[in-house]
């Protein structure tokens, strides 16, 4: 029997497949005479060490900057972290299962990014466990991540679900004996979803 459902939070609670690619989208409103090539480049030179926390926004802004070749305020990142689009369909399936079941968040994001959206978008009230891979300096694509939240929600693999929008994160959990669903976010289709989520025996949706 399924008792929590952990989602993924890009391309899955949002409508973009990546938060760089949101947060750069973002940032180019900001330098409209940038290319979002070079914008999107210059961010990820670093974003892998603030996905697992060994960095921060502040740390590496000054060298972003440069690279973009704007001397750029950091206060523009607030912004461009409140702006992520919510993906409107998924959060109400959401809501309707958290009547019946636990819900978690399991993502690849910083710290800084995380911190402000779940104020942003009141994460906390419905999702009772949110791992950030910039709090536990463990990503997704490791069997750690996913033992870690069995213990947080004292749950067995048979027990969880996760969904994600990236077959390659759906690897170490199904490894483990989780049910795993795969959401393709360009087709955005939460019926099937819904489908794949009754198929193993969840109601509610």
């Amino acid at each position: 029997m399924i008792k929590i459902v952990f989602f993924d939070f890009d391309g899955v609670l949002t409508v973009d497949g990546a938060g760089s690619f949101t947060t750069c989208t973002n940032i180019q409103k900001h330098i409209p005479d940038i290319a979002f090539d070079n914008i999107i480049k210059c961010y990820r030179l670093n974003h892998p060490k603030m996905l697992l926390g060994q960095t921060t926004h502040a740390s590496i802004w000054k060298e972003f900057s440069s690279c973009v070749g704007k001397d750029l305020d950091i206060e523009i990142l607030d912004e461009a972290f409140r702006n992520t689009p919510m993906n409107t369909k998924m959060m109400e399936l959401a809501k309707k299962l958290k009547n019946h079941y636990r819900l978690g968040i399991i993502t690849d994001n910083s710290k800084e990014r995380l911190n402000i959206l779940k104020e942003e978008m009141k994460l906390s009230n419905l999702f009772e466990i949110i791992m950030v891979s910039g709090e536990t300096g463990i990503r997704k694509d490791s069997d750690e991540t996913f033992v870690k939240a069995l213990e947080l929600a004292g749950c067995k693999p048979e027990e969880c679900v996760f969904i994600d929008n990236s077959e390659d994160n759906l690897i170490a959990p199904k490894k483990l004996g989780w049910n795993t669903i795969f959401h393709d976010h360009k087709k955005n289709d939460v019926d099937f979803v819904i489908g794949e989520l009754s198929k193993l025996g969840v109601s509610g949706a």
